[in-house]
This record gives C-alpha cells, structure tokens and sequence, in this order.
C-alpha cells in the first residue's frame, strides 16, 4: 500500500483517486472510483455493483483503508460486493442472513492466514494461543502468517491497544508460497478468495474463526509472559454442553 501513499503529499482527495492508474473493475465490468459519499444515488453496494462508485468521505481513515483494500486485493473486494448484490436479490427485502453478515465481518474486519503446517491452524481454531504465538514463534513467516483485509483492522492499528481482534479465513498454501515476492503473494492470496467467494464458501460467521491479532510475532512491543497470560485478551476456547 505504501507505492500508492507515497504518492501523495497530503490525504488524498476525490481527484487524486481519480487519477490513479489501472483501477480495479466490479464484477458488472464497472471501473471503480471513489467518489464522496453524498454523491450515492443508490444502496452502498448497489452503487459499487453497478456503477462502480464507492462512497468515499473526505479525510477519514476508515474508507481512506476501505480504497487501498480496492487496490490491494481487487479480485476479493469486488468477489464480496458481487456476492452482496447477489444475496440481496435472493433475500427478503431488509434481510441480511449470514451469508452477508460474514462478508461484511471479513471486508470489515478480516485477516487472511495462509498456512502450510495445518498443525497451526488447530492451535488457532482450538484458542492455544500461548503455543500458537510463543511455542510455535519461529514458524511465524515461513508456516503460518496474517496478512490484514479488514479496513477497521487497519484503523484500529492507528492506536492500538491490547483486546483488538479480528475475524480470519485461513488458507492453505504451499510452503513455497513464504518465500514469493509480496506482489505475487497478494496477487495469490486475491485470486484464491475470489474464487472461493464466487463458489459461495462463505456461509457463515462461524467460519471465520478469531485471532487476537496482537499476539502475532512482531504485531505488538511488548509480547512478553504478562501478555500472552492475559486471558482477558488471550482467551481460551468455550466449551459447549454435550
């Protein structure tokens, strides 16, 4: 995201999106533009569907991360604005269901896990958060990773503090995958969830599973015992009545 900010010499405004190159396209063949939000003549995602504008206010971080995520992962983003539009023909007028509420949890606050040691994905869906973050450390980066697609995620790092926590989808990978290039990664990363959402494997929040995403190796400064032993932050799995 850094290529696109370093670009600009103040918070970008309504024509400086405009004059970016190579801007990602909907699903409905729409380029995208991110125009002022009172400028909207139709639902949100209505709007993006077909027309490819995406409300965008005026210096605010949240929609400022909401255009870069565009830019970073546009298969993905218009995957779930397609699969928004599509759930909202086959629905109830002012129903959501769970199939728009996950998607809205993961354009909002997801992360995406590649993995190739499914051990680790056990350890995070099983809440060992001490074995997944300390024990398993050194896996971080070459077996597991996090990479952040929820704009409020992005916000929320503006200040963080100790209780953020996110919404993930793991995907699994080769092991060579780690040592790609970033670009190709993203571009990796970006063509497998299109593909997934556009097969509707996205039901239901409960496939996202959480991860209290400080905890990831590097995430936060002061990742020492006290910390990992916060259970108020680090909390352990519930376990349901037979």
């Amino acid at each position: 995201m850094q290529q696109w900010l370093s670009g600009f010499a103040q918070f970008p405004d309504h024509p400086a999106w405009a004059a970016l190159p190579d801007r990602p396209a909907t699903r409905s063949g729409q380029q995208v533009s991110f125009v002022p939000s009172e400028s909207l003549t139709d639902y949100y995602e209505t709007e993006i569907h077909l027309r490819g504008r995406v409300a965008t206010r005026s210096e605010n971080w949240h929609d400022l991360f909401n255009a870069l995520i565009w830019l970073r992962f546009p298969r993905t983003k218009a995957a779930l604005n397609a699969l928004h539009y599509r759930q909202m023909g086959q629905s109830a007028k002012g129903q959501r269901g769970p199939v728009r509420d996950a998607a809205t949890l993961f354009d909002e606050c997801g992360l995406i896990v590649p993995y190739c040691n499914p051990a680790l994905i056990d350890l995070l869906r099983q809440h060992q958060w001490r074995d997944l973050f300390v024990t398993h450390r050194a896996q971080w980066q070459h077996e597991i990773a996090a990479v952040c697609f929820g704009h409020a995620n992005l916000e929320a790092l503006l200040d963080p503090f100790p209780g953020l926590t996110g919404k993930c989808w793991p995907v699994e990978v080769t092991p060579d995958w780690f040592s790609l290039p970033d670009a190709a990664r993203w571009a990796w990363l970006d063509e497998h969830l299109a593909r997934g959402l556009d097969a509707d494997e996205l039901q239901t929040p409960r496939q996202l599973p959480p991860l209290p995403y400080l905890g990831v190796p590097g995430w936060w400064p002061q990742q020492d015992d006290a910390f990992y032993a916060d259970t108020g932050y680090f909390r352990p799995a519930r376990h349901r009545p037979a």
